[in-house]
């Protein structure tokens, strides 16, 4: 299991599915969901010593679909909590593109995100499709972006979306009308079945053994690890019927990883194929979460959650945070490949 987890780690060049995409290209990546949202991120240098910036675009499927873009400068560290210290609660940015000025970007000290205005957004992406310097100025203080890989990504975002060759296009546009582009899809409803935060006290260790036999018979590879834990089980109720049996499988230097089943209380076991993940309590709802940094400084992550429907644990979110440039601790943005409505029964 341990592979498997990093694996998920790595946001390679790649096509997820047939539904999402995550790709990346030096400095930029795109992640688009199951709804066919695109969110592009671009950041900073990743060899700059200066002041670090990102900015996400993101764009709904669909014709005549407006183009938003925010804009985060980097806090992660003593240097930035003491350069930010001396700035005042609000603060205006000068934005430049090519040396002309774009107007200013309205930035609260506390949150240090904001949104572009139409105008600004438009300069932006159409500075993206060639070589460009995007700078951010307040006062003596500078924040560059970085344009290398955003040609690609644009046209990676295009491809998806259908967009190539149309008038609303990222990169490359054309005279192409939008009325055979992607369309959105709906978020799914996921309708979640109520539990009580409640862990089983099992004492009776012929029990544990037959569900741990049962568990190893259908995950082995749950059971194949260099984990130097007690490897024990823990049982929480569901239902009068089912359980939640979890078990830790590896343990690095800032991550571990969790199998979790569903499984009969009583004999036949029959459990569930097991899902990466530990098993929670959030609002009545029953929930595996596996979130896992992608370094130990905690700037990037990646993040998949499972929700108890009464029938099984169900895929409810997965995403990631974005690229390690040290821009938030948590991650910059939230980039989903998978998103839905979770409700309850």
């Amino acid at each position: 299991m341990k592979k498997i987890s990093i694996a998920l780690l790595l946001i390679g060049s790649q096509l997820l599915s047939a539904k999402s995409l995550a790709y990346q290209h030096h400095d930029w990546q795109v992640v688009c969901d199951n709804t066919n949202t695109c969110r592009i991120a671009g950041y900073s240098s990743d060899d700059s010593d200066g002041n670090r910036v990102s900015v996400l675009i993101t764009r709904e499927a669909g014709a005549r679909k407006k183009i938003k873009a925010n804009i985060q400068l980097g806090r992660y560290g003593d240097d930035d909590e003491k350069l930010f210290k001396s700035f005042p609660s609000s603060f205006k940015l000068k934005m430049l593109i090519n040396g002309k000025i774009h107007g200013f970007v309205g930035m609260k000290k506390s949150e240090l995100i904001a949104s572009l205005s139409t105008r600004q957004t438009e300069a932006l992406v159409n500075s993206l499709s060639k070589s460009s310097e995007i700078v951010w100025k307040y006062k003596k203080y500078q924040w560059q972006l970085s344009d290398s890989g955003s040609t690609a990504v644009l046209l990676k975002a295009d491809e998806f979306q259908k967009r190539l060759n149309t008038r609303t296009a990222f990169y490359k546009k054309g005279s192409r009308s939008e009325k055979n582009v992607l369309k959105a899809k709906k978020v799914p409803t996921i309708y979640a079945q109520k539990v009580k935060d409640k862990e089983m006290i099992v004492k009776d260790k012929a029990y544990i053994e037959k569900v741990r036999s049962a568990l190893s018979s259908k995950d082995e590879q749950c059971f194949e690890s260099d984990y130097q834990g007690d490897g024990s089980l823990k049982f929480y109720s569901l239902n009068a019927s089912k359980m939640v049996v979890s078990k830790a499988v590896w343990m690095a230097a800032y991550n571990e990883g969790h199998c979790t089943w569903v499984v009969n209380k009583k004999e036949p076991f029959n459990p569930q194929p097991a899902v990466e993940g530990s098993y929670y309590v959030e609002g009545n709802i029953g929930m595996v979460s596996n979130s896992q940094k992608w370094r130990g400084l905690g700037d990037c992550w990646s993040y998949e959650e499972h929700v108890w429907t009464g029938e099984s644990l169900e895929e409810s979110s997965v995403g990631s945070t974005g690229l390690c440039r040290l821009i938030a601790g948590g991650g910059a943005w939230s980039l989903p490949t998978f998103v839905s409505n979770v409700k309850v029964r």
